[in-house]
């Protein structure tokens, strides 16, 4: 009888675990431990079945000990998880860090062996410990340092200094994102992609510096241009490349200053803001703006100076013709290929590319921005670019990709209008820039040109647009009063 209700109890017992594990499982709660409390019930239930009394005393007495041990570290586990898990799990309070979840488990483990050792089996652990006063200070000496990083651990865990995933510089050349804290080290990914190992209480005693705590990382470099590019000029050209560069954000704002006058450029330095944490991405994105920078700078005529070091006469500005630049012949034939520009004679499209300009830009870089002032058409020559269109705030979708002998922007060289998307080179790009300068100089010779690109503009608008004819002529009068004010404001019309 009282072997069916040991097992009766045992299976309950067992009944009660798996069904609360269910439960916690729909509940998503945090997983109940289950493998200790179950073999402590098991090895509970065998023991009351066996006959002991057969064995001889000191047999019985250990047999019941580990029976004991067992039930107490299960009843353990199960408190400290139903105590501190779960209401952090309901939002009372914060998760525990496992480090003292393992320093509460191996505590309490301890103070209940020395109890339970000592009801059972009439043994002191403490007393035989301390009475060994050799043993006592060599465990003492062994566990030091050991004992030094554990309660580092411990205060970095229980505090809010870092989590997981944060970009930390521990010391000079010791910086990367953190992958895990451990009871003895913080573990580092450095840029090299190594993982670089800290005792905790290394942490602990240096300045730390939590880099990407703000949810952003500072990326800080210099650059040096040319003396006859003046300051305001210098930094509103490296504010606008910046800004282009979709991730870079825009708060915190980035920050240009004059650094210093240094012996053959000014020293600008450049303070942008980014999401992505690592040494890696921060390379990266000063890669592309140092890069974007150039393709600037060559558009505006300017360049890296590089130091001189013996007295001689200044370096021409003038340059060398480029041998891949396209030559007006060919400039000429792109144009004509431009339904606007179809009819005109081959001494007008020369007067047209006399009066434009070959722009390169660089992988990423934005060519124009969508809502910005439109002034010019580009013809794209060499490269591939996409449009993106901002579908809402702060997030764009690419709409189609232009390859060589296509344009955009035609409809804003004409009218008064912004940007409607933004168009990016995705590789390396050559453009023909066409604006409103050159075609002025079209229209002062020939007046009569500027009705006939109103009847084209307006047919293209009426193919865009799907107008009705009864429409047309009323938007045709308005279309030609605004180049009219547009391209003859300077004469007074």
């Amino acid at each position: 009888m009282a072997l069916l209700q040991t097992w009766i109890v045992a299976l309950v017992a067992v009944a009660g675990l798996l069904v609360l594990a269910r439960v916690c499982r729909r509940r998503k709660l945090p997983g109940m431990p289950m493998r200790l409390p179950l073999a402590a019930v098991l090895t509970w239930a065998v023991l009351s079945s066996l006959p002991l009394q057969a064995l001889p005393d000191g047999y019985r007495v250990w047999l019941g000990l580990t029976d004991d041990l067992l039930l107490t570290y299960a009843a353990i586990l199960m408190a400290l998880w139903a105590a501190l898990e779960v209401p952090a799990h309901l939002g009372l309070w914060r998760p525990p860090p496992q480090l003292l979840m393992q320093l509460l488990t191996l505590g309490s483990g301890a103070m209940a062996t020395v109890v339970v050792v000592r009801q059972s089996a009439r043994l002191d652990l403490v007393g035989l410990v301390t009475t060994s006063a050799v043993l006592t200070a060599v465990i003492g000496l062994a566990a030091q340092e050991s004992l030094k990083d554990l309660f580092s651990g411990l205060e970095l865990q229980l505090g809010d200094d870092f989590v997981e995933g944060d970009f930390l510089e521990v010391d000079e050349g010791v910086r990367g994102v953190v992958v895990r804290l451990t009871w003895r080290d913080t573990m580092l990914r450095n840029m090299d992609g190594h993982l670089v190992v800290v005792p905790n209480s290394l942490v602990t005693e240096k300045v730390l510096r939590n880099l990407g705590r703000s949810g952003a990382v500072s990326n800080r470099f210099s650059v040096g241009l040319d003396y006859d590019l003046p300051p305001a000029q210098a930094k509103a050209l490296l504010e606008k490349v910046v800004l282009q560069h979709p991730r870079v954000l825009r708060e915190p704002a980035p920050r240009i200053r004059v650094r210093e006058f240094q012996d053959s450029s000014i020293a600008y330095e450049l303070q942008v803001w980014q999401k992505e944490l690592g040494d890696g991405a921060i390379g990266d994105l000063r890669s592309d703006l140092l890069e974007h920078i150039w393709y600037a700078l060559a558009r505006e005529g300017q360049s890296i100076p590089f130091p001189v070091r013996e007295i001689q006469p200044r370096r021409s500005r003038d340059r060398p013709p480029q041998a891949d630049r396209p030559s007006p012949q060919l400039c000429c034939q792109a144009l004509s290929s431009v339904g606007i520009f179809a009819d005109l004679s081959g001494e007008q499209l020369e007067t047209l590319v006399e009066g434009s300009h070959l722009v390169s830009y660089g992988p990423g870089e934005a060519v124009v921005q969508e809502g910005a002032e439109g002034r010019s058409m580009f013809h794209l020559l060499r490269g591939t670019v996409e449009i993106l269109k901002e579908v809402q705030p702060g997030h764009t979708v690419a709409v189609r990709q232009l390859g060589p002998g296509e344009v955009f922007g035609e409809m804003t060289l004409f009218l008064d209008a912004p940007r409607s998307a933004t168009v990016r080179a995705t590789e390396e790009c050559l453009l023909l820039k066409v604006d409103r300068d050159s075609i002025k100089g079209l229209l002062g010779e020939n007046p009569d040109l500027l009705e006939r690109f109103a009847a084209l503009v307006e047919e293209r608008q009426a193919e865009l647009k799907s107008l009705d004819r009864e429409q047309q002529t009323e938007r045709s009068n308005a279309l030609l009063d605004t180049m009219k004010r547009l391209f003859f404001a300077f004469k007074g019309v």
